[in-house]
């Protein structure tokens, strides 16, 4: 009956110590940055930034182009930004 009780014991010590050994593979698998997977998303696309009160400019990062804009209403909170064509031309910056 004492062997049975140590052989039962061993088992079950046995059988936790792979089930443990399984899970930490599983995990370590999960962790693994090396995904080669291509990103589509077009969050972050656009840059932005302030040139005056009324002028912003506009850089697209997928294709290199920037444009300048301006604000075409004169109230202070309501923007209604169009783009500013008269000695602002676009630029494309390539890599």
């Amino acid at each position: 009956m004492k062997k049975n009780l140590i052989h039962f014991f061993a088992v079950i010590g046995f059988g936790t110590f792979i089930l443990l050994a399984c899970s930490v593979d599983d995990i370590a698998d999960s962790m693994n940055n090396n995904n080669n997977s291509q990103i589509t998303s077009t969050t972050g696309k656009y840059q932005v930034t302030n040139l005056t009160s009324k002028y912003i400019a506009v850089l697209n990062t997928e294709t290199g182009v920037m444009k300048t804009f301006r604000d075409s209403n004169n109230q202070a909170d309501i923007f209604n930004w169009v783009e500013e064509t008269n000695g602002n031309p676009t630029i494309t910056f390539t890599h």
